[in-house]
């Protein structure tokens, strides 16, 4: 870009001549080499699955807005209150809303400090809120505290 530019002031410039009427030295060639690497375009984003947020449920406490659970979420058991919001859930699969809140908090807000998909649990924090993800074989479960 910078050499198209110097290209066309020299152009420009190179019918008037130099201070004394005699030609302007012609610009030097690396000037003029235009970049060798294109622009390769970045994949897009997908965008996070859709789900349903705490509010949504019926949750007057913890992250409301910010927090979801996978749209197919069956709650099963609940539990809203100021020092405790737990989520237990039926449906889906454990692994399945383990991928899905893999896929959803850190887009959310939410920064995962722990990560063992082979124990299906995670935790993590966010808007004041400390976290915690656990699943078994029928169940799958969110548990957030105040920080």
């Amino acid at each position: 870009m910078v050499g198209a530019i110097l290209l066309v002031l020299m152009l420009g410039l190179g019918g008037c001549g130099g201070v004394d009427g005699g030609p302007l030295p012609s610009p030097s060639s690396t000037a003029l080499t235009p970049s060798a690497s294109p622009v390769s375009p970045q994949p897009t984003p997908s965008p996070p699955p859709a789900g349903r947020t705490l509010r949504s449920l019926g949750y007057l406490n913890g992250p409301g807005e910010q927090l979801s659970v996978p749209e197919a979420a069956v709650v099963s058991a609940a539990v809203d209150q100021e020092n405790n919001v737990t989520v237990v859930m039926s449906q889906p699969s454990a692994a399945e809303v383990a991928d899905y809140l893999r896929a959803t908090l850190p887009a959310a807000g939410f920064t995962i400090t722990k990560d063992d998909p082979a124990a299906l649990a995670m935790t993590f924090t966010g808007f004041g809120w400390a976290g915690s993800f656990t699943g078994s074989a029928t169940a799958a479960a969110v548990l957030l505290r105040p920080l």
